[in-house]
């Protein structure tokens, strides 16, 4: 197995294993001394999906690699 579709691979699971606690902190840190009171939750769905979506991409990235290498 390539050293770089390994490296893709454990990247992104990172990715996707940490995406909830990072979100909540690029939600603290964007929106630092703004009134959030109706709306922290849905901008919190949102950071944190595409926290998740960037590492299920990151991770299909991996997989291609591996297919490529492969052939």
């Amino acid at each position: 197995m390539n050293r770089r579709a390994i490296t893709y691979y454990i990247l992104g699971i990172l990715i996707l294993l940490v995406s909830t606690p990072l979100g909540h902190s690029l939600v603290n840190i964007v929106y630092l001394n703004k009134n959030l009171t109706g709306v922290y939750v849905p901008i919190l769905n949102g950071f944190i999906h595409s926290l998740m979506l960037i590492g299920i991409l990151v991770f299909s990235i991996g997989i291609i690699t591996y297919i490529k290498d492969k052939q």
